[in-house]
């Protein structure tokens, strides 16, 4: 797992063994993996991962513009990991104004030292959310005002590098994106066959879930099923009722590892403005519907809104356990 912190005066990347296990996790030859960096502006630089120094959890880390040649004002948004190039992997790709577009992943096979264009911006926006996925998977985005839209990732058309790509969701003047997640291929029957009348929202609705965090410190946990699946440039469906100040962080895809009990066995780490951290079970968040404001999950006051969440899985707790143990 890799973890990254902007600054205006240093750019830092923390590397951990887990991200290392992670790169080259099917590999024998670990000189042989990839990590990809996309940065805000629309480029895609690739490092070799055997170039950066390996640190323990409390380092700084190395600066980035010593491995990277990023150009002034230029910051990473997503770092992808890559061991091999297949034919059916692709990079999804969401902006700031709404706008996705799927980019074969073999298109990013040999990359320059600056960097090669990944996307094309329309002035103002920023490439903010990418991940790595199939034609099989399915992707879900949510804006600012909490509308959600599901979709599978083979209806979205592949398009070249120096292309915009299309519109996602139809925004409500004002309203920016806020979160996009992928929902893997093994969930396709339930979310196709899914509807908001099939579903209850107690203690006892079994997963998965999308967790929904608002900017004010409160959340709540929605069937995934209560979501219909959807085209792209469509207004989407309410996931989430906010007061008149509040709008959303973050949505995630959460309720793949679970207990024994069918409850998620993840957490979720909550950072304000002011560096309050607070990490909570994602089996204590209450589960509601798609209008419910949700349950307090962080008593801001006084630190006020919620700057960033991070989702940990059992996989990552179990790393991070040894880690500990070996210390």
């Amino acid at each position: 797992m890799a973890v990254y912190s902007c600054s205006k005066e240093k750019l830092y990347m923390r590397l951990v063994v887990s991200f290392i296990l992670l790169v080259y996790s099917d590999k024998s030859d670990i000189g042989g993996a990839d990590g990809y960096q996309l940065c805000d502006k629309g480029t895609v630089y690739s490092a070799r991962a055997y170039r950066i120094p390996e640190c323990s959890r409390a380092g700084a880390g190395t600066p980035l513009v010593q491995i990277l040649s990023l150009s002034d004002g230029e910051r990473i948004t997503s770092i992808i990991p890559v061991s091999e190039f297949e034919g059916d992997q692709y990079l999804m790709m969401l902006t700031m104004k709404g706008y996705i577009k799927k980019v074969s992943l073999n298109y990013f096979s040999s990359i320059r030292s600056t960097g090669i264009i990944a996307i094309q911006l329309v002035p103002g926006d920023e490439l903010k959310w990418v991940r790595r996925c199939t034609n099989d998977d399915y992707v879900a985005m949510a804006s600012h005002n909490g509308m959600v839209i599901l979709s599978p990732c083979g209806n979205i058309r592949a398009l070249g590098r120096n292309t915009r790509g299309g519109v996602a969701m139809r925004l409500k003047q004002g309203d920016k994106m806020a979160s996009m997640d992928l929902i893997p291929a093994s969930l396709g029957k339930m979310l196709e066959k899914g509807s908001e009348s099939q579903h209850t929202h107690g203690r006892g609705s079994t997963g998965p879930w999308l967790l929904f965090i608002s900017e004010s410190g409160y959340g709540k946990r929605v069937p995934l099923a209560s979501f219909r699946m959807s085209r792209l440039n469509r207004v989407g469906l309410k996931g989430y009722k906010f007061s008149l100040e509040d709008r959303l962080a973050a949505v995630f895809v959460v309720g793949f590892s679970v207990g024994e009990d069918g409850e998620s066995d993840e957490q979720v780490v909550l950072v304000s403005q002011s560096g309050t951290v607070n990490r909570i079970k994602v089996r204590d968040i209450s589960i509601q519907s798609r209008f419910a404001r949700g349950v307090i999950l962080m008593r801001l006051e006084h630190a006020g809104k919620i700057q960033s969440a991070s989702l940990i899985s059992e996989t990552e707790k179990k790393t991070e356990e040894l880690q500990e143990a070996a210390a």
